[in-house]
C-alpha cells in the first residue's frame, strides 16, 4: 500500500528579476516592452526619464568645478601659509640671535670700555689734582721764603686755588660717575639687554605657535576643500549610476509580466505604458527566470513532519491531463504559510517546493497542477476503503457486517491515501465493513465504492465522509 497525501499547486520560478523604480525620483516611462515577451539577457526591456536627474546631474557638475578651484587655492595656501610663517619664524629667530648678540657686545665689549673709562678718567683727575696741589705748594712755599719779594702775585695763588677746586670736584665727579655706572647703570642696561633677549626669545615661540596653528588651519581648509571634492565626486557617481538606471536590461532570459496590482511602497494599481509617471520604489514587472521553475504547494501541519527533502512526488499539470511528471522535495518552509494564516487562521499549512527531475516543455508560472507526495510504502497490511471510516467524539470507527448484521467496531487506522486507509486493529483480513450508515438505506443505493465504480476517491478528509456501502478489507 502506498501511502501518499495528494494537495493542489501551482508552477512557480525560483528566482525572478524583478523591475521598479530605483531612482529617488518619480520618472516617466520613455519605452516599454510589451507583457510576455520573451527577452533575452542584455535586451532592453524598458526606458524611462527623469528630468529632475538630468537636472541635478549639470547643477553638480557646476559645484563640482567651483570645489576643484576651491580646492586647488587652498591647496596652494597650505604652501604659502608654510612660507610665510616659515619667514616670520626666521625674522624672530634672527632677533633672539641679535639680543644675544647685544648681551654678549655690552658684556663682553661695551661694559668694560665704560668701566675702564670711567677708572681712567678718576686716575686722570686725580693725576691733574696732584699737578695741581704741588704747583699751588710750590708757589705759596716760594712766597713764604721770599715774602719781600714773593715772585707771585695773590691773584695767580688764587687763580691756581680755584684750579686745586675744580680740580677736586673733577675727581669726586669721576669718581661717583664710577659708583654710578657700576651700581646703577650697568645692572640697568645689562637688565635692559637680557629683557630684550627674553622678549625676543618669546616672539618666537609665539612666532613658532603662530606658523603652526596658521599651517594646520590651513591644511584643515585644503582638507574640508578636498572632503567636500570628495563628496562630490561620489554624488555625481551615484547620480551617473541612477542614469545609468534610466535604461532597464535583461539579466537572465525570461519571461515579462506587468505587475499592475500595485506594492507596499504604492498601494495604488499601476499602469505600464509609454508617457505614464512611476513614483520612486514602485515595481513595474517581474521578470521569472524560466531556468529555475519548480512548483509550490501547501501540507497540513498535521503531517509535515512526514515531509522530508528528497522525498518523491508525481505531478500531474492540468494543462497537460493524463500524463504524470516526476519529482521531489526541495525545500520544506520552517514556518508556517502567513498568508494562509492570515486568511484561515484555524488551518496552519507549509509551504513545500517540488523540483522536477526532467524539463518539460511549455511549462509557464502560474499552472496549476495536482501534486502527489509520496510518505511511504506499507508492505503486507490491511486496509479498507477511505470512506468506510468515519471519527465521532476523537475516536475511529467501522460498520462491520456480521451474520447479516451491521455492528459499529472501534478501530485503529495507520497510513491512507487517497482510496484506502490502513487498519491496524479493529478488523480481520476478510471482514466485510459498510460504505455507509446501516439507517441510510437511501444513501446505500445512490452510493458504491470507489474501487467498484471506478471514479477517483473524493478529495474530502476521511474524517467528515460517511460511509457509502460495503466492501471487503484486505491486505495488500
Amino acid at each position: 500500500m502506498v501511502v501518499s497525501v495528494t494537495e493542489r499547486g501551482e508552477v512557480e520560478t525560483e528566482k525572478r528579476f524583478i523591475i521598479s523604480n530605483e531612482l529617488r525620483w518619480p520618472v516617466i516611462i520613455n519605452m516599454v516592452v510589451p507583457e510576455g515577451t520573451r527577452v533575452k539577457p542584455g535586451d532592453v526591456i524598458i526606458k524611462f526619464e527623469c528630468a529632475e536627474l538630468i537636472e541635478a546631474i549639470e547643477d553638480l557638475r557646476i559645484l563640482l568645478t567651483k570645489s576643484r578651484q576651491d580646492y586647488e587655492q587652498a591647496s596652494k595656501n597650505v604652501e604659502l601659509t608654510r612660507k610665510e610663517r616659515a619667514n616670520q619664524v626666521h625674522k624672530a629667530g634672527q632677533t633672539v640671535t641679535d639680543a644675544a648678540k647685544a648681551v654678549s657686545r655690552y658684556i663682553e665689549g661695551e661694559w668694560p670700555i665704560k668701566h675702564g673709562q670711567a677708572l681712567n678718567n678718576i686716575n686722570i683727575a686725580e693725576r691733574d689734582l696732584a699737578l695741581a696741589q704741588d704747583k699751588l705748594d710750590f708757589k705759596l712755599k716760594a712766597n713764604r721764603e721770599l715774602a719781600e719779594h714773593a715772585p707771585y702775585s695773590d691773584n695767580e695763588i688764587k687763580a691756581d686755588k680755584l684750579n686745586v677746586d675744580r680740580l677736586k670736584f673733577a675727581l669726586k665727579k669721576a669718581r661717583s660717575e664710577l659708583v654710578m655706572l657700576d651700581k646703577y647703570d650697568h645692572p640697568a642696561e645689562k637688565r635692559k639687554l637680557e629683557m630684550a633677549l627674553k622678549q625676543a626669545e618669546l616672539e618666537l615661540e609665539r612666532a613658532n605657535l603662530e606658523a603652526k596653528l596658521r599651517v594646520q588651519l590651513a591644511e584643515y581648509e585644503s582638507l574640508s576643500k578636498k572632503e567636500i571634492l570628495k563628496r562630490r565626486n561620489e554624488r555625481l557617481k551615484s547620480l551617473l549610476e541612477d542614469k545609468d538606471k534610466l535604461i532597464v536590461k535583461a539579466k537572465k532570459a525570461g519571461l515579462v509580466v506587468y505587475d499592475t496590482a500595485g506594492n507596499r511602497w504604492n498601494p495604488s494599481s499601476v499602469e505600464v505604458a509609454v508617457g505614464e509617471k512611476i513614483n520612486p520604489r514602485q515595481q513595474l514587472m517581474k521578470i521569472p527566470n524560466m531556468e529555475t521553475l519548480q512548483i509550490k504547494t501547501r501540507i497540513y501541519e498535521a503531517i509535515i513532519e512526514k515531509v522530508s527533502l528528497g522525498l518523491k512526488a508525481h505531478v500531474r499539470l492540468d494543462a497537460h491531463p493524463g500524463k504524470t511528471i516526476s519529482g521531489y522535495v526541495h525545500k520544506v518552509a520552517v514556518l508556517p504559510s502567513r498568508q494562509h494564516s492570515w486568511l484561515n487562521p484555524g488551518v496552519k499549512v507549509f509551504d513545500v517546493i517540488i523540483k522536477l527531475d526532467d524539463e518539460v516543455l511549455r511549462l509557464k508560472p502560474g499552472m496549476t497542477a495536482q501534486v502527489e507526495l509520496v510518505l511511504a510504502r506499507l508492505e503486507n497490511v490491511m486496509s479498507v476503503p477511505i470512506a468506510a471510516v468515519f471519527t465521532e467524539q476523537n475516536k475511529t470507527y467501522c460498520w462491520r457486517v456480521e451474520d447479516g448484521k451491521s455492528k459499529r467496531i472501534q478501530v485503529e487506522v495507520g497510513g491512507m491515501n487517497d482510496a484506502r486507509v490502513q487498519i491496524v486493529s479493529g478488523l480481520n483480513e476478510g471482514d466485510t465493513v459498510l460504505l455507509t450508515s446501516p439507517g441510510d438505506g437511501q444513501e446505500a443505493k445512490e452510493k458504491t465504492p470507489a474501487k467498484e465504480s471506478g471514479k477517483e476517491p473524493s478529495e474530502e478528509p476521511a474524517r467528515t465522509r460517511r460511509p457509502a456501502g460495503r466492501a471487503k478489507g484486505k491486505r495488500q
